[in-house]
């Protein structure tokens, strides 16, 4: 159940800081949060959110990384430091991860205080509004590390939300040649408005496109973001030899998957979760050059008193949010 209370200011402690939160997104964990399926991951009740911008009021003692009016965004991951994952440099994936807004408390909220160590800052020229893009964002940008783009690629991107926009709009900065697979019109034609090359799968045969389009060779990185059995079972079709795969989205019951058409001809399989602190900063790089139009991503922007009215919108499957953002009270 999702309700507003009256919250309480926190002084910040050592190595912690005080943010006032300008904006925050609605990602697709919040929906799953809300769904019930993250329970076992939160101690309730707690406030969610982590896609935030927002400007430092208070900082704790032994502080020097960020200052009081210094506007940043939270790099969402909270590390222990000590197991295996994060002594080889992987802390992003430690094997005791705590996501900040999910085990931890988030920043669907006026004021949060939390440790300093998880702010970045913003650069000059990018708008607190356009900041609260930068943790999925940096998401796509590990994504699309991890699938190893480089210019003149081939990429298809199955899955037309949030996520699936981002990355194919990466993989575009990258320069690939992208083509988005979506069932929503509406997001398909938010896509073109982007300068995407779409394709509907519900009316035309997706493998046979990539086929055409690529002489017969096939795609050189897939990535997966529909979380759906039909992603699934089209994006083993699509890689070219020895292409890859990506697997993006989160998927809530286990999938079939056809390893024949993967293991013929030696297809590369690749997940891919949360996001480094590089990819922090190279999303915040991309919305200072203005890589593309951040305007055309953010569909809503609601007052804290309706983010039960956002949660709904993100819900609907068929609508036309890309991505809800909450104004939390500091813009």
């Amino acid at each position: 159940m999702l309700t507003l209370r009256e919250g309480a200011f926190v002084k910040p402690e050592a190595g912690q800081a005080q943010l006032n939160v300008a904006y925050c997104g609605i990602c697709g964990s919040d929906l799953h949060i809300l769904q019930g399926s993250e329970d076992k991951r939160m101690t309730l009740p707690s406030v969610i959110g982590h896609e935030c911008s927002g400007v430092v009021g208070e900082v704790g003692e032994g502080v020097d990384g960020v200052k009081p009016g210094d506007r940043v965004v939270v790099w969402p991951v909270k590390s222990c430091g000590e197991c295996p994952a994060c002594k080889e440099g992987f802390g992003h994936v430690c094997q005791h991860l705590q996501v900040r807004g999910i085990e931890t408390e988030g920043a669907f909220q006026s004021s949060w205080t939390l440790d300093a160590d998880a702010l970045v800052k913003i650069p000059e020229g990018v708008s607190l509004l356009h900041a609260a893009l930068a943790e999925p964002l940096a998401i796509c940008c590990h994504v699309v590390r991890r699938g190893e783009v480089k210019k003149g690629d081939y990429a298809v991107v199955i899955g037309g939300g949030p996520i699936g926009l981002m990355t194919a709009l990466v993989a575009k900065a990258e320069g690939a040649e992208v083509l988005v697979s979506e069932v929503n019109e509406k997001r398909l034609e938010k896509a073109r408005e982007m300068g995407l090359e779409t394709v509907n799968p519900a009316k035309q045969d997706v493998p046979q496109r990539v086929q055409e389009e690529t002489g017969g060779k096939g795609a050189d990185v897939v990535f997966e973001t529909s979380g759906s059995q039909p992603g699934v079972d089209t994006m083993v079709k699509l890689p070219k030899v020895h292409g890859t795969v990506v697997l993006v989205a989160i998927y809530g019951k286990p999938m079939t998957v056809d390893l024949k058409q993967l293991y013929y001809f030696e297809k590369n399989v690749v997940t891919a979760r949360m996001q480094e602190r590089g990819d922090m900063e190279k999303a915040l790089r991309l919305l200072a050059d203005k890589a593309f139009d951040a305007d055309k991503i953010i569909t809503s922007v609601l007052p804290l008193v309706e983010i039960r009215q956002g949660f709904d919108r993100c819900m609907d499957r068929g609508g036309c949010e890309v991505k809800v953002l909450i104004d939390c009270g500091n813009a």
